[in-house]
């Protein structure tokens, strides 16, 4: 499914042919807005048992996934770095909309990129409001609808189904941080749980 970055030579990364977008200054502006949205407060007297069917985890997988997300959190920007190299390295247009790639010629190299580490932790930072605020699903939906429909007004051209591609090498470097711990039980609440976000992340561009 994915692929071991350390045991393959090092790939040269293409010249970009159009001029590329800022996106370290889109996705600040994208985690501040995160940061100042506020989760409602909690009701003292919710029932638990009560679901949103838009969230397709029962209450013991959402437990499961905050409890396990924990691991990932302790190793969240060596996990996040893990996932973007992969996705730079099976896909060439996207790497052609990060500016800071310019100056880097191999994936080893921009593993050292401070600019590649900012980066990673906006969206690593999403990912965690995300998994973290399972139980307050109009405020993870929410969140997650507005940072898609940002893509739609900042980002020219941004085709939504690019979204998708961060599917595989999220899971795949969730399962090298966790390792035994990355159960079959588990691998299949990580793949329903990205799986929403991507998906309101796009309703949310297409809302835009």
């Amino acid at each position: 499914m994915g692929c071991t970055l350390t045991a393959t030579e090092p790939r040269r990364v293409h010249s970009m042919k159009s001029e590329p977008v800022s996106s370290n200054a889109i996705h600040t502006t994208i985690l501040e807005e995160v940061k100042q949205m506020k989760k409602p407060e909690k009701i003292k007297e919710r029932t638990s048992s009560v679901l949103d069917n838009r969230i397709p985890l029962s209450s013991r997988q959402k437990f499961q996934i905050v409890k396990s997300w924990k691991g990932i959190e302790r190793n969240i920007k060596t996990t996040g770095i893990n996932m973007f190299l992969r996705l730079f390295e099976a896909n060439d247009e996207i790497m052609q909309l990060f500016v800071f790639i310019g100056g880097y010629k191999t994936v080893t190299e921009l593993r050292e990129s401070e600019s590649l580490v900012g980066h990673v932790t906006m969206v690593m930072h999403t990912i965690d409001e995300a998994i973290t605020s399972l139980d307050d699903s109009e405020y993870v939906i929410n969140m997650l609808q507005s940072i898609g429909k940002s893509h739609k007004t900042r980002l020219k051209d941004f085709d939504p189904n690019q979204f998708w591609k961060i599917e595989d090498p999220f899971l795949l470097a969730v399962k090298e941080t966790l390792g035994d711990r990355y159960t079959s039980n588990m691998e299949n609440i990580y793949n329903l749980t990205i799986r929403f976000i991507l998906e309101t992340l796009i309703e949310g561009f297409n809302l835009g």
